[in-house]
């Protein structure tokens, strides 16, 4: 009765303007079923698309910021908009799995965020800890689906909004039947930004258009979406004892003045589902990605005579296809108990071809903002590659519930990856340095679990009181270094072995309280190290740890059911257990023991909102994150801070208007390392003020 209940209040969510609900807690990604989250035996989370664009939330960085235990500080090499998400203290940027609708972005290759339409989505499922049984390789160490508002059934939206940095961004979406079996929605954005740092402009296009069809009992859906998304690219900023290099500031961008980080992408997918009978379905996932980039990015180095900044850089063109196949059989029955299972085959097949330059440049800190283009530095050699990669995956995974009180969970899969991989690199008037490899692997991921339920709903105050435990151990291909010809090699697979424990409470219809602990083992972790050339080399690193306990606490009062207070923690406890490597000037380097680099050991969030369906709505949200790790010898720390946002919004059908502030305190802490640059840190963007209209037709 509870999980029909909330499932539908879920469904009502979805589906009206209404934003009172307590616990929106429906997931369908731990099980490929919808199934509430007391009952699923993993660290779960639901984010309400509702909610984010209440609260004026344009990135994924920002939509998971206050999910307890995420690190999603803004700025990457994949540029400052762009987070490396980290789960459970691990900031390895394909260690998860991110999907838009059952499909990984970025395929086999890196998780591409920027074709996750945020200013549309319906929903967003974490699920922490290994997920390799259900999904591959991808999920090595957790997963992040979204997904998109699938009808809006004689519905629309225009919302319109500006903000700081001479930012502006639309977007719509609407949808309609056409005759008895046959639906069509089409949605689209725009996004333009000055950028906080100098010279980061971006622009951003999308469109989209989902056609879906009764074939008989079966269900089609066909979904046709482009993207480009250009960013000029900004520096991170170098660290050296614990200090910025003297001379350089923040906001400033050291970059080769076009550098620029673009992607062109035209995807196409199809979505069956096939119910064979009560009991059985049959759904079928198939997509086709294509995405034509550009990279021009420099990294800023040593300054000598205290004037004279040194930097490198490389320009390529990489072109990426990959196939996305999914074949499962769901089905839910009785035999000693009831069973939910899946049975499938999965297939992702991609391919990155790039070529490009290398280049160094000098430039006088005195003469900022002159900064030379590519076109007026000389080239320094000429690169590159190709890359193709294929996952092929056979799993089963069965839940067994034989009494109301317990339910059993195992699972299993086999993967077969195989890779190809072929660089090239010639410096003007040197030799041609050639890289080839290739590697093939097959193993086993699996997971065991055991969920207990503690009350049965209706007896006590108690709607829900479960405890939980589980196993599971994943595997996935390292990733290369594509950019550099000498360092392009295939490394040892990547493993994970992680237990978890926790309870889910849920009472009085107001309270939720989620606490886990988890451990888990990394075998073979790519990192990026220093190589004989002083370039950047990635390397596998031994063994790390990561360990933990996490706690949430929701409430609704009863009293005041627009309100939710929310408050959560986490303490991470990550370091090498084993990790040695040689430095370019020969020094053996020991760091088994050490916390890894900018991994907290204290987070810590609190959220107040308010809001109904109609009238005023406000939010206020702060996250606290302890001192982190400069460096893998930590003898550097970077200080605590506190970052803090709030918002106020209107809604009067069918209009809704929001005002929303972000790091109000304006606290510049570091965000991300580099994993190119040298001892480079992404900063946090400054204070940043959102207005934002939407109109519903």
């Amino acid at each position: 009765m509870l999980n029909a209940l909330l499932l539908a209040a879920a469904t009502a969510v979805a589906s009206s303007d209404t934003l009172v609900v307590p616990f929106p807690e429906t997931v369908v990604s731990a099980t490929r079923s919808p199934q509430h989250a007391v009952d699923i035996p993993n660290a779960t989370v639901v984010v309400l698309g509702e909610d984010l664009r209440r609260r004026g939330v344009h990135t994924l960085a920002e939509a998971l910021q206050d999910v307890v235990g995420l690190d999603t500080g803004e700025g990457s090499d994949n540029g400052s908009r762009l987070a490396n998400i980290g789960l459970w203290g691990l900031k390895e940027f394909d260690a998860l799995l991110i999907t838009y609708d059952g499909i990984p972005v970025g395929g086999p290759f890196n998780p591409s965020l920027a074709q996750i339409p945020v200013e549309d989505l319906d929903r967003i499922e974490i699920v922490k800890g290994p997920q390799g049984t259900l999904y591959g390789v991808s999920a090595f160490a957790g997963m992040i689906q979204v997904f998109s508002r699938s009808s809006e059934e004689g519905r629309g939206h225009f919302a319109a909004g500006l903000g700081s940095f001479s930012s502006g961004r639309g977007s719509f979406g609407f949808g309609r039947a056409v005759g008895d079996r046959f639906d069509l929605r089409a949605n689209g954005a725009y996004n333009r930004s000055d950028g906080w740092q100098d010279r980061t402009e971006s622009e951003i296009d999308r469109g989209a258009l989902s056609l879906g069809r009764d074939l008989g009992k079966a269900r089609m859906m066909l979904d046709f979406s482009a993207l480009k998304d250009r960013q000029n690219w900004g520096t991170p900023l170098p660290i050296d004892a614990g200090a910025p290099l003297p001379g350089l500031a923040q906001d400033r961008n050291y970059a080769v003045s076009d550098a620029v980080i673009e992607h062109q992408v035209l995807s196409a997918s199809s979505r069956l589902t096939y119910p064979i009978s009560a009991a059985h379905r049959l759904e079928n996932t198939l997509a086709l990605t294509h995405d034509n980039q550009k990279s021009v990015r420099s990294f800023p180095g040593e300054i000598e005579g205290g004037d004279t900044l040194v930097s490198e850089g490389v320009a390529l063109e990489p072109k990426e296809t990959t196939v996305y196949e999914d074949l499962r059989l769901v089905s839910r029955f009785e035999a000693g108990g009831e069973h939910q299972s899946v049975i499938g085959a999965a297939l992702t097949w991609g391919r990155t071809t790039g070529e490009g330059i290398g280049f160094d440049f000098d430039q006088l800190l005195s003469e900022y903002p002159r900064i030379p283009s590519t076109n007026q530095i000389p080239v320094g050699d000429h690169r590159s590659f190709s890359d193709r990669r294929t996952f092929l995956g056979l799993y089963a995974h069965d839940s067994w519930s034989p009494i109301w009180r317990a339910t059993l969970a195992a699972g299993a899969r086999y993967d077969a990856t195989s890779e190809k991989l072929h660089a090239q690199a010639q410096e003007v008037g040197g030799p041609l340095e050639l890289a080839d490899d290739s590697r093939s692997d097959g193993a086993g991921s699996g997971d065991v679990s055991l969920l207990f339920r503690t009350v049965r709903e209706g007896s006590t105050g108690l709607q829900a009181a479960n405890l939980y435990g589980s196993w599971r151990a994943s595997f996935k291909p390292a990733a290369p270094n594509l950019t550099e010809a000498e360092g392009a090699e295939i490394l040892e697979p990547e493993r994970t072995r992680s237990w978890e424990a926790g309870a889910k409470v849920r009472a009085m219809s107001q309270l939720a309280l989620n606490l886990s602990v988890f451990d888990m083992t990394f075998e073979n972790m790519v990192v990026s190290i220093l190589g004989s050339g002083g370039g950047p080399q990635l390397t596998n690193a031994g063994e790390q740890r990561f360990k933990g306990e996490e706690a949430d606490l929701s409430w609704v009062p009863s009293f005041a059911r627009a309100v939710t207070l929310g408050l959560g923690y986490a303490h991470h406890d990550t370091r090498f257990v084993r990790f040695t490597f040689v430095t370019p000037d020969s020094q053996l380097r020991n760091v088994s023991g050490n916390m890894l680099e900018l991994v907290p050991r204290h987070l810590f969030n609190v959220r107040a909102t308010y809001g109904s369906s109609a009238g005023p709505g406000a939010f206020v949200a702060a996250r606290y994150q302890g001192e982190r790790p400069l460096n893998r010898r930590n003898t550097f720390f970077t200080e605590a801070y506190t970052e803090w946002d709030a918002g106020l919004s209107y809604v009067r059908a069918p209009w809704m208007v929001s005002v929303v502030g972000r790091n109000l305190g304006d606290d510049r802490h570091l965000t991300t390392e580099s994993e190119i640059g040298d001892s480079q840190f992404y900063v946090s963007p400054p204070r940043r003020i959102g207005v934002e209209a939407t109109v519903r037709f």
